[in-house]
C-alpha cells in the first residue's frame, strides 16, 4: 500500500525512452489533490509524450546529506532510481538540506558530487540533469531560503560543470511568485506546470 513517507513508484507512459525523476516532496507532488495528474513529473509525461516512459522517484522529507534525519539514499526509490535503466535522470535535491541542524556546506558538495557520478555511471549511460531547488517562500517547514539562493545556486553549477553535466536553475523563475505555491514551500498545479515547462525546455534543448 502506497503512503505519502513510503510511496510506490509512479509510473506515466510505456515508451522506449525512460525518464527518472529523482528528489523530495516537490517532486512526489506533496499537497496537490491530484499528483498523478499535477505533480511535475506528470506533467512532463504528457509534455514529452508516446515516446517516453516518466518514472516519480520523489519522497517527501528526504535530504540529499546521509546526515541528515531522512536521507533520501537509504531508501528503497532511491534504490529502485539506479536500477531503473533510465536514459534520462532529473535530479532535484537540496531544499530539506537547508535546514538549520542538517546544512553542512562541505559536506553537501562532497555528497552531491558522489551522487551525481553515481547516476552518471550507471550501466544505462543516461543523460544527467542537476536542478537547482525552486525559491522557498517562508521558513514555516525550516527550511532556509538563503542558503538555496546563496549556496545551491553556487554549489550544483559548479558540480555541473566539473563532471560536465547540465544545469536547470528554478529559482529565478520561482522567486516570489507566491502564486506558485500551496503552503509556504509546496507547489500547487501552476508551480508544478511552471516548472515541468522550464525541464522540458531544457531537455529539449
Amino acid at each position: 500500500m502506497s503512503d505519502i513517507m513510503y510511496p510506490e513508484v509512479l509510473t506515466l507512459g510505456s515508451g522506449a525512452v525512460k525518464v527518472a525523476t529523482v528528489g523530495d516532496s516537490l517532486t512526489y507532488g506533496y499537497g496537490l489533490d491530484n499528483r498523478e495528474k499535477d505533480a511535475y513529473p506528470s506533467i512532463l509525461a504528457e509534455q514529452l509524450g508516446h515516446h517516453y516512459q516518466v518514472s516519480n522517484f520523489g519522497l517527501s522529507g528526504r535530504s540529499l546529506q546521509s546526515t541528515a534525519d531522512f536521507p533520501y539514499f537509504k531508501e528503497e526509490n532511491a534504490q529502485l532510481s539506479l536500477e531503473s535503466e533510465a536514459d534520462i535522470v532529473i535530479i532535484m535535491i537540496g531544499s530539506n538540506d537547508s535546514r538549520g541542524p542538517y546544512w553542512n556546506k562541505e559536506g553537501f558538495r562532497r555528497e552531491y558530487k558522489e551522487m551525481a557520478e553515481r547516476y552518471m555511471n550507471l550501466p544505462s549511460q543516461p543523460d544527467v540533469y542537476l536542478v537547482i531547488p525552486p525559491f522557498v517562500p517562508t521558513s514555516r517547514f525550516g527550511l532556509n531560503n538563503q542558503i538555496i539562493e546563496e549556496e545551491l545556486q553556487a554549489i550544483i553549477p559548479q558540480i555541473g560543470q566539473e563532471l560536465g553535466l547540465p544545469v536547470i536553475n528554478l529559482y529565478p523563475i520561482t522567486k516570489g511568485k507566491l502564486e506558485y505555491y500551496s503552503d509556504g514551500l509546496h507547489l500547487s498545479p501552476l508551480g508544478n506546470q511552471v516548472i515541468a515547462q522550464e525541464i522540458y525546455r531544457h531537455l529539449q534543448g
